[in-house]
């Protein structure tokens, strides 16, 4: 690892070996990531996560490492330890702000604020991000996440007209 960091100091050479050996350790440690994640193994999910941001930080590259604070976000939300949540969420959108990447990580913060009853707000946020939506899969997740939204707060025509929409899916 220091001979990582050590070729850090210097730029490092897109595809070069020094590179790519820290491109893999980034890909391996964001991978162990989303395992331990996917089995709600979180503290471990986020150990693996912020060891992957290390070696992201020093390639330099700033849509994997909003991709990372997004994964660790995700981590700390199924954790319910949503400040910390939305803490990583907004490094994410400060790191990368493009529009794929915002309308994912501002769906998972509206998610967050409708648990903690900012519910207009989540509402406004959600139904006009849905008109920047391109892509039909990231609009049919939309979908779903407003008609479950509408089920909680018991407003069932709501939730029946946006989970039909998410039928599609």
């Amino acid at each position: 690892e220091q001979k990582f960091r050590n070729a850090h100091s210097s730029k490092l050479e897109a595809h070069s070996p020094e590179y790519e050996k820290i491109r893999f350790l980034a890909l391996t440690y964001t991978r162990l990531g989303r395992l331990f994640y996917n089995e709600n193994y979180c503290d471990l999910a986020i150990l693996k996560y912020k060891k992957a941001l290390e070696y992201v930080e020093i390639l330099g590259n700033d849509y994997s490492k909003s991709q990372i604070f997004k994964f660790i976000g995700n981590s700390f939300h199924l954790y319910n330890m949503s400040d910390s949540a939305l803490f990583y969420y907004n490094k994410s959108l400060k790191t990368d702000s493009n529009l794929t990447n915002r309308l994912d990580v501002e769906k998972s913060i509206s998610k967050i604020l409708f648990e903690r009853g900012e519910r207009d707000g989540t509402y406004v946020m959600m139904k006009s991000n849905l008109d920047k939506i391109d892509n039909i899969n990231v609009r049919y997740s939309y979908y779903n996440t407003l008609g479950e939204m509408y089920i909680k707060d018991k407003e069932y025509d709501s939730a029946a007209y946006y989970l039909a929409k998410s039928v599609n899916s």
